[in-house]
């Protein structure tokens, strides 16, 4: 490129052209932003803190472990947490202690109960500028980092940037199952707020953390207290705040693998009727948090109004009277959200 540029500057100067020192940084200006792309790859390579939660998945770790070291991306480092494992955990850990990537194994005396306050802990030691929560029973393609930290260099208002996944069973076995509504290879940039409201209330579309990596920096805004108390719905409360700090990068290409295991966290909490009392919490919440009224609120408390209808729980009318903001909805809000979700269906891609 400096042989073209050189040569393009004499060519002005034996010209006579009155504005060759202009023409000639306009010309090296145009070559640079052919390159934008890799001039951020190599010179924009923020540290990515790598948290792995382990409890009991000893089964798994090796093969989470080294889908993380088999990374394209080579500026991170390694968090293990292991939550007091009664399995050949330790063992497995061990064998990466001395790993130059790993740079901290963080073992509890007793279990914490609750796999968010080990998310807590470790980026509390983290010292990267991005966050990667690998979940310890998932796995990863080489790229992924790769692409979810350009995206993230690039968009610089960005609070999260997630992929879609690749589900495997517990035999890692791929599953033909996709929960995403947007799909293809595009990367779509939204409004954070506007995506928590439309999207993040309907169900937990980043449903799991091994599919994003995060801004330290959005992170440290958000409330910490409300997503560590619970069990299973915690990072549905956990992305929902998050996704408020900035925009949300959805990169439709499917870079991370999620393991289903038969008893699922936050989809099947919120989908077969297990664990009510969290969801219902999580909902309330979402209410203040996301400061939801009118047209919204109504459409809202139609959805989990019918959707508690439906469900499997057995004092349905605890639920209704403990929070009648998010299931106390009248026949006509039942309406109007159907009608809403017919209308989405129906103009997807239309207008």
């Amino acid at each position: 490129m400096q042989t073209k540029v050189r040569n393009h500057f004499q060519f002005c100067k034996k010209k006579g052209l009155k504005f060759g020192y202009l023409i000639y940084i306009m010309y090296l200006c145009r070559q640079i932003s052919r390159y934008d792309s890799n001039y951020l790859q190599v010179m924009k390579q923020p540290l990515v803190s790598v948290i792995v939660p382990n409890f009991n998945h000893a089964r798994f770790l090796n093969e989470r472990i080294d889908s993380i070291l088999n990374q394209t991306y080579k500026k991170f480092e390694i968090i293990i947490l292991d939550d007091k494992s009664t399995d050949s955990s330790i063992d497995i850990i061990n064998q990466y202690r001395n790993n130059h990537h790993v740079s901290k194994v963080i073992l509890n005396d007793h279990n914490s109960g609750s796999p968010f306050k080990q998310w807590a802990k470790g980026i509390e030691a983290a010292k990267g500028e991005l966050i990667w929560i690998a979940e310890s029973d998932d796995s990863a393609l080489p790229i992924f980092l790769e692409n979810l930290v350009i995206e993230l260099v690039n968009n610089p208002k960005a609070a999260l940037a997630f992929s879609h996944s690749i589900f495997m069973d517990t035999e890692s076995r791929i599953i033909d199952r996709d929960l995403h509504t947007n799909s293809g290879n595009s990367i779509i940039r939204h409004d954070g707020k506007i995506f928590a409201r439309k999207t993040m209330t309907k169900r937990c579309y980043i449903y799991n953390a091994s599919m994003v990596v995060f801004h330290r920096t959005a992170y440290n805004k958000i409330e910490k207290s409300t997503y560590q108390q619970f069990k299973s719905c915690g990072d549905w409360a956990f992305w929902t705040a998050m996704c408020q700090q900035g925009d949300v990068i959805e990169v439709c290409n499917k870079f991370s693998k999620f393991r289903v295991n038969q008893e699922g966290a936050t989809i099947n909490a919120s989908r077969t009727g297990n664990d009510w009392n969290e969801v219902s919490f999580i909902l309330a919440y979402f209410i203040e948090l996301l400061k939801l009224k009118g047209f919204n609120l109504i459409l809202f408390r139609g959805k989990w109004t019918r959707d508690l209808q439906l469900s499997r729980v057995n004092d349905k009318q605890y639920l209704v009277n403990k929070y009648p903001m998010v299931f106390g909805g009248s026949k006509i809000d039942i309406f109007l959200y159907r009608l809403s979700e017919f209308l989405i269906r129906t103009f997807r891609g239309v207008i």
